[in-house]
């Protein structure tokens, strides 16, 4: 099966990951791979290592988040939907000249932000896949530079993935097709993830660790508040370190409300790195305080490595964490409920151990990329016919 992905033009996150690990285990199930991505980056020399060939179209985006700034909103709007006039013809025109486009199975849209596989499967009666790996509006304020951009996503797409029940309805209460839509969850590759050591949860200190890009949407914020809401004595035994690109604005709020709290040898920040598996097996909890999730790439991560999760009560994350069997949920927003949440696994280790088991053996069964790939390479079949 010869398949082409048309990748998002932003490639910092857990979308971009998802791609890589899933391109890779369909290439050992003997698909073809192509993968179109808007710019030349280090994600082209990965896929390119790996065997893969990618070719940079330059093309934009359908779906951007709103400008912060409310007046520029409108002049962005025009600005992109006369810029696409251009990109786009001329993005197809390079992908044209690259690969016979009438030799591909399928077009897979790794991101419902794009409308360029659309296009494509229009012009040339592709079957297409769209992945929908996150709301759109509820997490990250996207507008749309498309006119009924969800009916032209309805027309030209056999299938959408989403990626956790959450996100699956968000897009149904769209205007998407519920008989279109599809619920497989993201996989990660674990390999190289390395799982705690159980002499870890009995230690007095107490390591936590949040990764993932440090923006108001992930809600650092609230993880901040919370460490200084603990007792002094407890305090002085926790540690939270942030990975992660940082959003300037709000990374330097966030470094001044630490200097205000006093909280410099609690909190650290270590800045972005490619992976983090090798790293996770030194902390013992997990924060994923996102507004709304999709699924929670990273959240599979923790789970994996044997962290114990506390999430908050939005998104996709109660999927994935279930209160009291699998991790903690604590109210989205609500500094005072996740500081309580912290000091219960600080003085309940035999909770802590419990808890970070069980979630481990829940992320064996359903977040692997074995699993994701094969729920994926079943679904091409069943569209290729």
């Amino acid at each position: 099966m010869k398949i082409l992905f048309i990748t998002d033009p932003g490639i910092v996150g857990g979308a971009t990951r998802s791609l890589v690990d899933l391109t890779g285990a369909l290439k050992a199930r003997g698909c073809q791979c192509v993968v179109c991505t808007s710019k030349r980056t280090e994600l082209n020399d990965e896929l390119e290592a790996m065997e893969i060939q990618t070719i940079a179209d330059g093309h934009m985006a359908a779906m951007e988040p709103k400008s912060p700034k409310r007046w520029k909103r409108p002049i962005k709007a025009v600005a992109r939907r006369i810029q696409r006039m251009f990109n786009l013809p001329a993005a197809i025109r390079k992908i044209e000249r690259e690969v016979n486009l009438n030799s591909f199975d399928l077009i897979h849209t790794n991101s419902a932000r794009n409308d360029l596989g659309c296009l494509l499967a229009r012009k040339y009666r592709i079957k297409h896949v769209v992945h929908i790996r996150e709301f759109g509006q509820e997490d990250f304020d996207c507008c749309c530079y498309r006119m009924n951009y969800y009916r032209f996503l309805n027309r030209f797409t056999n299938r959408f993935i989403a990626i956790s029940e959450a996100v699956r309805e968000s897009w149904i209460r769209k205007g998407i097709s519920s008989e279109k839509i599809v619920l497989i969850y993201n996989g990660v590759y674990s390999g190289d993830i390395l799982p705690v050591e159980r002499e870890k949860y009995e230690q007095n200190s107490l390591r936590l660790v949040m990764a993932g890009g440090i923006c108001a949407a992930k809600g650092q914020n609230q993880a901040v508040e919370a460490i200084g809401l603990l007792p002094e004595k407890i305090r002085r035994q926790v540690t939270l370190d942030l990975m992660g690109w940082c959003d300037e604005k709000y990374c330097a709020a966030l470094k001044r409300r630490v200097r205000e709290m006093k909280l410099e040898k609690q909190v650290r920040f270590l800045g972005a790195f490619k992976s983090v598996h090798a790293l996770l097996k030194d902390y013992q909890v997990a924060l994923m305080c996102s507004r709304a999730e999709g699924f929670g790439r990273v959240t599979a991560e923790y789970l994996l490595a044997g962290l114990t999760v506390i999430a908050s009560d939005t998104g996709a994350n109660p999927e994935l964490i279930e209160d009291e069997k699998n991790g903690l949920l604590y109210h989205y927003g609500n500094a005072g409920d996740l500081a309580q949440k912290i000091k219960r696994l600080f003085d309940d280790r035999a909770l802590l151990a419990r808890l970070a088991l069980a979630g481990r053996a829940k992320a064996q069964k359903n977040y692997t990329i074995e699993c994701n790939a094969e729920r994926i390479f079943q679904l091409y079949q069943e569209i290729a016919g």
